[in-house]
């Protein structure tokens, strides 16, 4: 019982606080930052329920050991990616104010010279790791979703960039890839 309080009060702070930026998000219309926080939460959400009421046997678990070996392996790339572009952002993005992802500088060099959306990346593949971490129907069916949201941020970021950084942005999609790093490697 004691998991089950636990969860709730996790997840009710997981939604205030990405409630809050949601709501910044449709306040000043940007579309992408929508996506990207709604995937958070629900990402967060299922990390919060599988580790605490899942644990329990709330549910069932497939367990199939090499699926559960994928998805740590996965956590590898979606780490780098995720850390990279929040390095990147912070250090080179030139941001104004407290969010350091409001960058004013174009950013082409470290993980976004090899995939223009890595964060978004980052949290798929992570997404799709937490699927085959836990192997039971709600990460099935959460993992799912914030994979949808996280897809449609990164779209949606590709269209606020074009507006944001205009011609330099429009070239900068020609070369690199939204999320196909393979696709940059293999030119």
């Amino acid at each position: 019982m004691t998991s089950t309080y636990l969860c709730i009060i996790i997840c009710a702070i997981i939604w205030i606080l990405n409630g809050i930026c949601i709501v910044h998000s449709l306040k000043e219309q940007i579309v992408s930052e929508f996506y990207i926080h709604t995937g958070l939460g629900i990402f967060l959400s299922l990390l919060t329920l599988e580790l605490t009421i899942g644990r329990n046997e709330a549910w069932k678990h497939i367990d199939i050991p090499w699926l559960a070996v994928a998805g740590w392996i996965l956590y590898v790339p979606s780490a780098f990616l995720v850390a990279g572009s929040l390095i990147a952002l912070k250090h080179k993005g030139k941001p104004k104010g407290a969010d350091f992802t409001a960058t004013t500088t174009f950013i082409d060099s470290g993980v976004y010279h090899y995939v223009r959306q890595p964060m978004t990346l980052g949290l798929a593949i992570w997404s799709v790791a937490l699927i085959l971490v836990f192997q039971s129907l709600p990460a099935l069916i959460l993992g799912l979703i914030s994979l949808f949201f996280f897809r449609m941020a990164a779209i949606k970021e590709s269209k606020y960039n074009i507006r944001k950084f205009g011609d330099t942005y429009t070239e900068y999609m020609k070369r690199v890839p939204m999320w196909n790093i393979f696709k940059y490697l293999k030119q």
